[in-house]
C-alpha cells in the first residue's frame, strides 16, 4: 500500500474482489442464475440486472424458451401457485418485449434496465427455483428464419400469378396454393401419364415456373402430412418437366438466373483505380443490350462461312496473271 502502511484482513479481501477480471458468462451460464434459488441469496438488484447486459440480444430469448422448464421452490409442489409463477413471469415477459419493441424502433437504448427489470428480473424472481431439464436453444431463431424464407416464397408466387388473381400474398398462401397443389399434383398421382398435359396446362394458365410448384408444396404443407408428389412415380415427374419445359408458353416476367462467377477469374482494382473510374462512364462507352443474354429471346446460331481462302487465292493470282501479260502485250 502505498498510503496506509496497515491494512486490515477485510480490506485485503476487498481489494482483492475489486482486483478480479470480469468475465463475460455465456448465455447458458446466464440462464442458470437468473433462475438459480441458490444463487440469488448471494445477488443484489443490480448484480441481477447486469446478468440481462452479458447478452441482451439473445438472453431474452433463452428466458422465454426455458421458464418452463423451472420449477419454482415458492409454488411448493403445488399446481395452483405453479400456474400462478408462470402467468406472472409471462405477463412480465411481454412487458419486456413492449419495451423492446420501443427501443429498436425509436433508438431509445436508455430503455434498456427496465428491458432487463421485465425480461430477466422479475420472471427470474417469480419462477425462482431450479431447472428440472437441460437448457433449449431459442427456437424462435429458426423459426423466423423459416417465416421469412416462406414469406419470401409466397411474394413470388403472387408476382407470377398477378396477371391471373387479384389477390395480395397472404390470399396467396390462405386461398390459392392449396387447390393448386392438389389441381397439379392430383391427376399425376392418379392417371399418371396421361394427367401430365392437365397438370401442365394449370400451370400455364397461373404462369408459373417449375420452381413455383416446389414452393407451392412447402407453402401448403404441414406437420405430419403426407407429401402428395411423394406418390407421384419418378418417370411421371420426369415426363411432367419434360413437357413442362417444351409446351408451356411464353412467360410474362423475366427469369433470370444467377451466374456463379469463381474469385480468382475477378480482377481486383485498386481504391485508386476506383475512384479513377468513378463519373468517367459517359454513353460512348456503356455496351448495348446484349439480348443473347435475355433467357426470354432463343436466337438462332449463324452458320459457320464457308472456307474460301484458298479459292480467293487462285483467282486473285489468275487476275494477276492477266493483268502481267497484258501489259507485255502493250510494250
Amino acid at each position: 500500500s502505498a498510503r496506509n502502511k496497515k491494512l486490515s484482513g477485510e480490506q485485503t479481501k476487498a481489494d482483492a474482489k475489486n482486483g478480479q477480471k470480469i468475465l463475460k458468462l455465456g448465455p447458458w451460464d446466464v440462464l442458470r442464475k437468473v433462475f438459480s434459488a441458490e444463487e440469488h441469496k448471494k445477488m443484489s438488484l443490480q448484480d441481477r440486472s447486469d446478468l440481462f447486459f452479458q447478452d441482451y440480444n439473445i438472453g431474452p430469448l433463452f428466458v422465454q424458451d426455458n421458464y418452463l422448464n423451472v420449477k419454482p421452490h415458492a409454488a411448493k409442489g403445488n399446481l395452483l401457485k405453479t400456474l400462478e409463477c408462470v402467468a406472472n413471469a409471462s405477463e412480465s415477459m411481454t412487458f419486456g418485449d413492449t419495451v423492446e419493441r420501443a427501443i429498436r424502433s425509436n433508438n431509445a437504448w436508455n430503455l434498456l434496465p427496465v428491458q432487463a427489470l421485465y425480461s430477466s428480473v422479475l420472471p427470474g424472481e417469480y419462477m425462482e427455483g431450479h431447472l428440472t431439464s437441460q437448457i433449449n436453444f431459442p427456437a424462435w431463431l429458426g423459426k423466423n428464419s423459416r417465416m421469412q424464407k416462406l414469406s419470401r416464397l409466397a411474394q413470388e408466387l403472387q408476382t407470377h400469378m398477378r396477371l391471373s388473381i387479384s389477390g395480395d400474398k397472404e390470399s396467396v398462401v390462405l386461398e390459392y396454393v392449396n387447390h393448386l397443389r392438389r389441381a397439379i399434383t392430383h391427376p399425376l398421382a392418379t392417371r399418371g401419364l396421361d394427367g401430365v398435359d392437365e397438370a401442365v396446362s394449370v400451370m400455364d394458365s397461373y404462369h408459373l415456373t417449375r420452381e413455383d410448384l416446389d414452393s407451392i408444396l412447402e407453402l401448403a404443407s404441414w406437420p405430419q402430412q403426407q407429401d402428395p408428389m411423394g406418390t407421384v412415380d419418378s418417370k411421371v415427374k420426369a415426363a411432367f418437366t419434360r413437357a413442362y419445359n417444351k409446351d408451356v408458353a411464353m412467360l410474362p416476367y423475366s427469369v433470370t438466373s444467377v451466374k456463379k462467377v469463381s474469385i480468382a477469374s475477378n480482377k481486383v482494382a485498386t481504391l485508386d483505380e476506383e475512384e479513377e473510374m468513378e463519373g468517367e462512364e459517359t454513353e460512348e462507352t456503356q455496351e448495348p443490350d446484349d439480348i443473347t443474354a435475355d433467357s426470354m429471346i432463343k436466337a438462332k446460331k449463324r452458320a459457320a462461312p464457308k472456307q474460301t481462302e484458298g479459292k480467293d487465292a487462285r483467282v486473285a493470282g489468275a487476275s494477276n496473271a492477266k493483268r502481267g501479260r497484258g501489259k507485255g502485250k502493250a510494250k
